[in-house]
């Protein structure tokens, strides 16, 4: 059993399962747990096999539970499985918390781990700016994809949408005095609008480790690769 610390953060949870079995009626999530910290983790963008150019884009929330019991949990599990035990929750006046589903799932982005840092900060970018973003390319794939146009035309559009450079971020590394910029892909930006993690105001951190780039906001993190 998954107690948080917080009852309250049992509706984030919840509200994340639901914004990523929005955006993949497949969706899995990645339940780890380090000490009392639990990591949930999913991935409303990701490659199909070698050689897709869809960009790896991970959306993670952390919360703490009420003890360290769960010590080295590291599960994967389907969206829908979660729902129901949210939907159980609903009736029940007991114990605050969600056991795991008895049924793992094998997604191959789960055996995608981030790395933990260290994480080299290079800017911040607006949430109205990433939220321009995601709006634009979903208004692009609706737009741009004929009426009867089968999966695989819709996927490749999507997959030339959110694979492009959305913005840039410039900064200036410790050891050069020289300023570079690094790319944002606009899944990105996708990754943050359809989770919910983008606030009505504010900036978001750009963070940097090798190919990993994390855009962190006060609602979660998106890891991108």
């Amino acid at each position: 059993m998954l107690i948080p610390a917080d009852p309250s953060a049992l509706q984030d949870w919840r509200t994340l399962v639901l914004r990523a079995a929005h955006a993949d009626e497949d969706a899995a999530v990645r339940l780890s747990v380090t000490n009392d910290v639990l990591v949930l983790t999913v991935a409303p963008l990701h490659p199909h096999g070698l050689g897709d150019s869809m960009p790896l884009v991970l959306g993670m929330r952390m919360l703490r539970l009420t003890t360290s019991a769960m010590d080295g949990l590291d599960v994967v599990v389907e969206s829908r499985s979660l729902l129901d035990r949210f939907a159980r929750l609903e009736t029940s006046e007991a114990v605050q918390g969600i056991s795991l589903p008895p049924a793992e799932v094998r997604v191959a982005w789960a055996g995608i781990s981030p790395p933990r840092g260290p994480w080299e900060p290079l800017g911040t970018v607006g949430a109205g700016t990433l939220r321009a973003a995601a709006e634009a390319g979903i208004e692009e794939i609706a737009t741009g994809t004929p009426e009867n146009a089968g999966s695989h035309a819709v996927d490749g559009l999507r997959r030339q949408v959110w694979s492009r450079t959305a913005l840039e971020v410039g900064y200036t590394p410790a050891t050069s005095d020289v300023e570079h910029s690094q790319p944002i892909p606009a899944g990105a930006a996708f990754g943050a609008y359809v989770l919910g993690f983008l606030p009505g105001t504010g900036a978001a951190h750009v963070l940097r480790s090798g190919v990993w780039t994390r855009v962190s906001l006060p609602g979660g993190h998106v890891l991108v690769r």
